[in-house]
């Protein structure tokens, strides 16, 4: 175990993240407590598994507490300090803090993390229904140990290759379906820096184009996503990247694109984990050109990225 979020359900107290060596640290009082969970959450959300984290992010993280009719129930964890609109109203845990650091930073959990229950007796229930909400005393985020390789390249064209890089080595993942060359709306890219992962669930991989406080970026998709209703216009849009399984298999949800390993970048810390860098033809790496709104065509130059991973 690398370290456990603890979340205490009490307004006031202090939310922490535990260590296995029995040291922690402070990540800020909790200031407002969750009455109920969210249902539908959003789409992809169902490709999840219940009592997991189910999106990792620089302004919210979503857990996953059950799937109902093909659709997920979620539950919220967010700064004080950011706007979510698939948290919703009431289902939410709020800490104080600001977007893209700390807790929704370097200590962000993976897609996968387990999440547990504290029931007023000490004991930990996965979190896996709605109900054990009436008897918590806590909400723990356990975050494991990870080998997940130094980055993620994609290279940006039709039929282009999309590789895992470990130790001078490079595995191959996956297939480009559709590049993406421009930039697009994402709100969530309000809290987070240029160049580097806003966010990361079992559908999308977020990149922020803008500076905090800017909204721009563009989104890597499964193929399979793209036929959800709210994705349908992705296929004829610059700001999507499409990827798929080199025989069509369905990379949604799937290590290491979609769960387990991509987390986003702290603009604080000094660890490049979660920064994008881009080539311009046979160029160097370099970070992603800043982009704001929409910008159609601004990135079709862009011949790879790279998502690094440590």
């Amino acid at each position: 175990m690398a370290y456990t979020i603890r979340l205490p359900m009490e307004v006031g107290a202090l939310a922490e993240v535990l260590y296995p060596d029995g040291s922690s640290e402070s990540m800020g009082k909790v200031r407002v407590l969750p009455v109920k969970t969210r249902y539908p959450g959003f789409t992809a959300s169902r490709l999840g598994e219940p009592g997991s984290v189910v999106a990792s992010g620089a302004n919210a993280h979503h857990i996953l507490v059950d799937v109902e009719r093909s659709r997920g129930r979620t539950l919220s964890v967010i700064p004080s300090v950011t706007f979510v609109a698939a948290a919703g109203n009431g289902s939410s845990m709020v800490i104080e803090g600001v977007g893209g650091v700390g807790l929704w930073g370097r200590l962000s959990p993976p897609v996968g993390s387990r999440v547990y229950v504290v029931n007023r007796l000490g004991y930990r229930i996965p979190f896996r229904s709605r109900d054990l909400l009436k008897v918590a005393s806590a909400l723990e985020i356990d975050v494991e140990e990870r080998s997940p390789g130094d980055y993620v390249r994609i290279e940006n064209w039709e039929g282009g290759g999309v590789f895992l890089g470990v130790d001078r080595r490079e595995e191959r993942l996956g297939t480009v379906e559709k590049p993406f060359h421009s930039s697009g709306r994402f709100l969530g890219t309000l809290y987070q820096t240029v160049s580097a992962v806003r966010a990361n669930h079992p559908g999308v991989i977020c990149v922020s184009t803008t500076q905090v406080g800017d909204i721009g970026g563009f989104q890597i998709v499964p193929l399979t996503h793209m036929y959800d209703d709210e994705m349908q216009k992705s296929r004829n849009m610059g700001q999507w990247l499409i990827v798929r399984g080199d025989r069509f298999q369905d990379l949604a949800g799937t290590y290491p694109l979609f769960s387990g390993v991509i987390r986003p970048f702290d603009r604080e810390g000094d660890s490049p984990e979660g920064r994008v860098l881009c080539r311009i033809g046979d160029g160097p790496w370099i970070d992603l050109p800043e982009a704001s709104g929409v910008q159609e065509g601004i990135f079709q130059d862009v011949t790879e990225i790279k998502i690094l991973l440590r």
